[in-house]
């Protein structure tokens, strides 16, 4: 029987659900509330900050959009159910700043109005965290105050799509004089000339606003255009090019020639209003709900200026890309005019214009409904069900060089969008119960696209019906969101050196019971979370750079954490702090900056109410910080002897383990659990106090770096070994070395 020892080099590697002979040493049974960074670690997950209540109810099936207005601010709009007993669809639209604070939006034309009502009633839907979509065309806002910015806002506009509203026309209408002449002519050159027919070389006289038809080249009516004559002069007659007009006395040949704006996206417009004061006027930033102004046909007729093909049809999503507003309908796309968003109709039909709207039907052997279109690597991928698709043109993108092909074919959850994260797009597959996310990349030096099934090695660790993905090219991170799990977050961690992949993390960020995360959102390095409570809907934020708390040497780790001062009472000797929000949980109080001495500590205290948290004793002199606290937990893999440089497990043989140390640093708390099958759990505490070590004083927050080394006594993969803190002081973890006795029978060769 040998002694052995090995090392775990790292614990970067997250979960793995595989055999745990197959796993890397790098990767381990389960990782909760817990970050693996390439710097720092395995390290206790930063917390939620509270930044405050901006509904005073739980929301439910909402939907959530956070836009990025400046370098300093963002604005978070939010669509939720408020139904009636006479309108179960009914919503209300809510618009807030990332400090919480409301920002009000009016009616365009009136609350009250006609059109108000039609606004209201474009957004009633069953589900709205299905069934409306968003979509943000912005400038940088700069300095809300500045009059030099006031141009900017109006640059800056929110698009509200409801996926369940059918598109449609207006009924026809009719523009004088509604006439056309009885004479077909075949060309241009061929109208009249404003001289008299008794003229040498004249060709009649017209009128103005008389419309004529003139023939194209083909046999059929295709290439034909109509002209009205616009001024009259011998010689000097001018024309220009209009729309067939409509027959009044065949009700069956008019034309609908404006799209019903009723029916299409409203936008959500940034608007400033000025607000007098007693000192000065202040420029007051709002929101103008309104429909947007959706252009006509102005030239030709159904053949040659067809109405766009998502008229009759409802749109599935929306995109923009080089300057075009685009929208998905079916398995068409369709692309507005080239710097006028809204306007679907060509200026002439003589001609393609290279700014001309553009609508294209992809082309595929399989079902081809289209779900969600991503600007992705100098193109743009469109994404169905089954296939996806990009758009290949060489220069701008006109309709005359537009190409749109099929590029792989991998399965796709059309109810998640896609996200870009450097050179990277991430979508997710459903699998049954559960969901898979693929890395969708293009290959150097080629022209190959390929997706990477970065859930491969936990194939069942996401649950299905995942709704919002978001990424930080800056973090390295993606966030999953899934209706099945909703106070939890699916974290994936990676790092990559050139072309190959050093770290591939997926573990669990665990919110307290009760929470439901509508929405987040990752804006640099802050995610903001919207979330729903019992009592009301709250944004909170995870700062992924886990900054110290101001002038501590540490993050305090406490979910929904917040800054508060006390009251004392002397009749009691009680201090009370009232809380931003209600929660009747565990509490924990710590010292903030303010105090002189054991700053940083915490103190006992207990709840009295949802709101409220009271301790013995005055401590109304400085602030404390408080929250909930979160226990963070990892599950070591079973460990086996290695060969062939530690990649194969030797599975022969017995191994009794016998100890094990983990490596640390800046930490104050964690506890080892060892549970051996059918045996007590041992538990092994690390608190941060060293005897006979500088700096070491109790009651004074203390983080150490070193190694803890405890007993394991215990067959390899028979035992279950867990840290765990449920602390609110930080640790960080590197590495880990374990030794035991190993007999074998024979001898390896």
């Amino acid at each position: 029987m040998a002694l052995v020892s090995n090392s775990i080099p790292n614990l970067l590697n997250g979960v793995s659900q595989q055999p745990a002979p197959l796993r890397q040493m790098t990767q381990g049974e389960t990782q909760t509330n817990a970050l693996s960074s390439v710097i720092d670690g395995l390290i206790k997950r930063p917390p939620t900050e509270h930044i405050k209540e901006i509904l005073n109810a739980s929301t439910s099936n909402a939907a959530v959009h956070v836009v990025r207005i400046n370098d300093n601010e963002s604005h978070i709009f939010i669509v939720r159910k408020e139904p009636t007993s006479t309108n179960p669809n009914k919503v209300a639209l809510y618009v807030v700043k990332d400090d919480g604070t409301s920002i009000t939006h009016t009616y365009a034309g009136g609350t009250n109005s006609t059109y108000a009502a039609a606004l209201r009633s474009y957004l009633e839907c069953a589900n709205p965290a299905e069934d409306l979509k968003f979509l943000t065309m912005q400038s940088d806002l700069g300095n809300f105050n500045s009059s030099e910015q006031v141009a900017q806002y109006f640059g800056t506009k929110t698009l509200i799509l409801n996926t369940t509203k059918t598109v449609a026309m207006d009924a026809a209408s009719t523009h004088a004089p509604d006439s056309l002449s009885n004479t077909v002519y075949n060309d241009f050159s061929d109208l009249p000339d404003g001289y008299a027919t008794t003229s040498v070389g004249g060709t009649g006289i017209t009128t103005v606003g008389q419309n004529f038809e003139i023939a194209g080249s083909q046999s059929n009516s295709f290439d034909n255009y109509y002209v009205v004559c616009t001024g009259i002069g011998e010689g000097t007659t001018t024309y220009k090019e209009t729309k067939r007009p409509n027959s009044l006395s065949d009700s069956s040949v008019q034309m609908q020639n404006r799209i019903n704006r009723y029916t299409m996206p409203i936008e959500l417009k940034i608007n400033l209003a000025v607000v007098s004061s007693s000192s000065n006027n202040v420029n007051q930033l709002n929101y103008v709900l309104g429909h947007a102004d959706i252009g006509e046909r102005t030239v030709g007729d159904e053949l040659s200026a067809p109405e766009p093909s998502f008229i009759n049809r409802s749109i599935t999503n929306m995109f923009f890309y080089k300057n075009r507003l685009g929208f998905l309908s079916g398995e068409n796309i369709i692309m507005s005019a080239a710097g006028d968003y809204f306007r679907f109709f060509p200026k002439t039909v003589t001609t393609v214009l290279d700014d001309g709207p553009i609508d294209i039907t992809v082309s595929a052997a399989k079902s081809s409904k289209l779900k969600q279109a991503v600007a992705f690597n100098n193109s743009l991928t469109i994404f169905s069900s089954n296939t996806q698709f990009k758009i290949e043109n060489i220069g701008n993108l006109t309709p005359k060089t537009i190409s749109i092909v099929p590029s792989t074919d991998f399965e796709n959850d059309g109810s998640t969008t896609p996200v870009g994260a450097g050179n990277f797009l991430y979508f997710v597959s459903k699998k049954g119960n559960f969901s898979s996310v693929n890395e969708y990349y293009i290959e150097e030096d080629s022209i190959l696209t390929d997706a990477l099934d970065v859930t491969a090695h936990v194939p069942k660790y996401l649950p299905k019906n995942i709704f919002k993905l978001a990424t930080s090219s800056n973090e390295n991170i993606l966030i999953a969101l899934s209706t099945e799990t909703p106070n939890k977050l699916y974290v994936y961690k990676w790092f990559s050196d050139e072309s190959q992949k050093l770290q591939s993390s997926w573990s669990t960020w665990e919110l307290t019971s009760g929470a439901t995360i509508l929405d987040i959102s990752i804006v640099e390095s802050e995610v903001y979370l919207v979330v729903s409570y019992a009592d009301g809907t709250v944004l909170e934020k995870i700062d992924l750079q886990y900054i110290d708390d101001s002038e501590l040497n540490y993050c305090v780790r406490l979910d929904r954490k917040v800054e508060v001062t006390g009251t004392y009472v002397p009749a009691t000797d009680t201090t009370i702090w009232t809380l931003p929000y209600a929660y009747s949980g565990a509490m924990k109080a710590v010292r903030s900056s303010e105090w002189a001495a054991y700053r940083g500590a915490d103190i006992t205290v207990t709840r009295p109410t949802a709101t409220a948290v009271a301790a013995s004793g005055d401590y109304s002199g400085s602030s404390f910080i408080m929250g909930i606290p979160y226990t963070m937990t990892y599950g070591f893999s079973p460990q086996y002897v290695k060969e062939n440089n530690d990649t194969q497990s030797i599975q022969s043989g017995r191994l009794q383990m016998r100890t094990m140390q983990v490596s640390f640093e800046d930490t104050g708390f964690f506890k080892i659990e060892v549970t051996p099958d059918h045996r007590q759990t041992y538990t092994y505490e690390y608190t941060g106090v060293t005897l006979n070590q500088a700096g070491s004083v109790i009651g004074e927050v203390v983080l150490n770096d070193g190694t803890f080394r405890f007993p394991l006594q215990s067959k390899n993969d028979r035992v279950k070994i867990e840290i765990k803190s449920d602390s609110f002081l930080p640790c960080a973890f590197q590495s880990a070395e374990w030794e035991g006795f190993y007999n074998i029978r024979s001898k390896r060769i």
